[in-house]
């Protein structure tokens, strides 16, 4: 039985993962634009294992989301309404933009006429070229890139502030290690 000040063991294996992949994600993404189209081979696996780890990171969110929906977050620490209404529109936002990153740049690739691969495995296409609302879901997967490294920086600051300046031990929430045992002080007498 977890203790009541932290998550289940799912979800924090499910936030560490979707976080590791999300920022190999974003450096991959950026990385991948530098590399010449020509040869195109390694190029298209460069983009190929961004949309396999998008379409990844898509299913783990749902089934993260599901997962939040049917288990209550621990409690928060006292704190002043504004910050806890703060903390839980940041993860809204996360959870939102986690869902419709990977959703924009798959619709993208769909559009784009080029086949969507999923670790070499070719999906099934089900639309055709459109020149239009690929240039459209590229500029909507752009923006939303640079909304997740916004809600992220200030999920770490959030992060930064209760670990060293609150004291709190809100961290632990989402942390590896067993909360330690608290040592009550001996009887009196």
């Amino acid at each position: 039985m977890r203790p009541p000040d932290r998550y289940t063991t799912p979800a924090i294996v499910l936030h560490w993962l979707v976080a590791a992949l999300a920022i190999g994600q974003f450096t991959l993404g950026w990385a991948m634009q530098q590399i010449a189209k020509q040869p195109p081979g390694p190029r298209a696996e460069a983009f190929n294992l961004h949309k396999s780890i998008g379409l990844a990171l898509l299913l783990l969110m749902a089934l993260r989301a599901i997962w939040r929906l049917s288990h209550r977050p621990p409690a928060l620490p006292p704190m002043p309404t504004w910050q806890a209404r703060l903390a839980a529109g940041v993860h809204a936002l996360l959870y939102a933009v986690l869902i419709a990153l990977p959703l924009t740049g798959y619709l993208g690739s769909e559009f784009s006429g080029y086949a969507v691969k999923f670790f070499g495995v070719t999906l099934p296409s089900w639309a055709g070229k459109n020149a239009q609302l690929k240039d459209l879901l590229g500029v909507a997967h752009l923006w939303l890139g640079w909304i997740l490294a916004v809600a992220v920086a200030l999920h770490l600051a959030g992060v930064a502030k209760h670990t060293f300046i609150e004291r709190d031990g809100l961290l632990r929430r989402m942390g590896w290690a067993r909360r330690a045992a608290t040592i009550s002080a001996p009887p009196a007498g």
